[in-house]
């Protein structure tokens, strides 16, 4: 059995370390924004379709490696990636497919 290498590098601040998960951040905000122009304002299409494009950003950003993905890696790779464009993509195609009720 190897010995593990110790890692030489200091560690990160605080401020380092809240910087490290923008691409969660970037994922929440979007479906944030979506919401808040689903809800409250009535554009339910333009909100969904943000909601699914931030969703499908994050299956995108998934790709990236380990170290840089911070806390928008829940579970195995290919699992988070099929999950999250799955979902995203679904989400863009129900906002456009449900016809406008009027």
């Amino acid at each position: 059995m190897t010995t593990p290498i110790p890692d030489t590098r200091p560690p990160k601040t605080f401020v380092q370390q809240v910087l490290g998960q923008w691409p969660l951040a970037s994922v929440l905000f979007g479906v944030f924004v979506g919401v808040i122009i689903a809800g409250p304002f009535g554009h339910w299409r333009i909100g969904c379709t943000l909601i699914g494009m931030a969703v499908t950003a994050g299956g995108l950003l998934r790709l990236m490696p380990q170290q840089r993905v911070g806390l928008l890696a829940v579970r195995n790779r290919v699992i988070d990636t099929i999950l999250l464009l799955g979902s995203g993509i679904g989400i863009l195609v129900l906002s456009w497919v449900v016809p406008p009720s009027r």
